[in-house]
């Protein structure tokens, strides 16, 4: 997905999926109202009604081709499920942003979470084309970080101590979507997703820990609200006991206690471990945890009973509940 603003503007690209939509809102809210905010979306469904609920906030324009999007800016911001995604968006000799009319000072934030090798292939690419420079700028804190605007964002980009022309620009648009003390300038291209990969890598597994641990400790007979309590005061608090716990009823807010309802699919736990498991074995690492807590999300994603919800589903199938699971409509 890919939004894009004038080239006079701040900024100039994105899309309107999950994230995107709420990330698209917060730039079209904080950008000048005066100015145009271009989307373009595989799903045209979604931008008209993206256009519909936010054009109180300036003019929305929904445009056919990230080639047409980058023609017009000077910044283009992009967010794809998968590195063939991201592919097409920059580099179709046709539509994408390598087709576009040459601009080396354009900037092209690209959020997605995909193979390192591949967002350095593509960064290369357009700014050998001279399109424009190119930074892998994946973000993290899923949907509702993105709708609150405090989603944390690893630039792979090397600031100079005092802040260069180009640093500058990423922070003033990145800092529409994020939290200030959550953007990092993690280095080179390449290097803010070795840091977003790594991340979701102990996120993922933690989750799958998380969902064993209070299996266990429920099939000894704590009460559900006891044990989360201990835990929480404890050395095992984590990021996946608060936001993303496997234990329907514990907190009301998580995906578990609303039928599992897809923040996050199984089947994109599985790709991002993916990829973290090819990152590590590039590297000599080997990956044991992740190649465990895989199996259990490519389980949930094949297992009809639970294709399709949330990531922390796989606490169904760490229980033997997935048979019996009944969805919510």
């Amino acid at each position: 997905m890919v939004i894009l603003l004038p080239p006079d503007s701040a900024t100039d690209g994105q899309g309107v999926g999950k994230m995107g939509f709420h990330m698209a809102a917060n730039v079209r809210k904080k950008m000048p109202s005066s100015s145009t905010l271009y989307v373009f979306d595989v799903n045209t469904e979604a931008c008209r009604r993206f256009q519909t609920n936010f054009a109180s906030h300036g003019p929305i324009e929904i445009a056919n081709a990230a080639k047409d999007l980058a023609s017009q800016s000077s910044t283009v911001i992009s967010m794809v499920p998968m590195d063939e995604h991201a592919r097409a968006v920059y580099l179709d000799p046709e539509n994408g942003v390598i087709a576009a009319s040459k601009d080396p000072n354009r900037l092209l934030l690209e959020c997605s979470t995909i193979n390192v090798t591949t967002t350095q292939d593509i960064g290369r690419k357009v700014f050998d084309a001279g399109v424009g420079t190119y930074v892998d700028t994946p973000v993290s804190g899923g949907v509702r970080g993105a709708e609150a605007g405090t989603l944390s964002f690893f630039l792979g980009y090397k600031a100079t101590d005092n802040g260069d022309h180009f640093s500058k620009r990423i922070l003033s648009v990145v800092e529409w979507m994020g939290a200030a003390d959550k953007i990092n300038f993690c280095g080179d291209l390449g290097l803010g997703l070795v840091c977003k990969i790594t991340n979701n890598y102990i996120g993922l597994t933690n989750i799958v820990v998380a969902a064993e641990g209070l299996a266990f400790g429920l099939r000894h007979g704590v009460d559900k609200g006891i044990l989360y309590k201990c835990i929480k005061a404890s050395s095992g608090d984590s990021w996946a006991l608060t936001f993303s716990n496997p234990v329907p009823g514990i907190i009301p807010e998580s995906a578990s206690s609303n039928g599992f309802k897809a923040g996050f699919t199984s089947r994109l736990c599985a790709k991002d471990l993916g990829l973290a498991l090819q990152a590590a074995r590039e590297v000599g690492i080997r990956p044991k945890m992740g190649e465990i807590s895989l199996k259990y999300y490519e389980e949930a994603d094949k297992d009809p009973s639970t294709t399709g919800l949330d990531g922390s589903s796989v606490w169904l199938h760490i229980n033997d509940e997935a048979a019996d699971f009944v969805r919510l409509e």
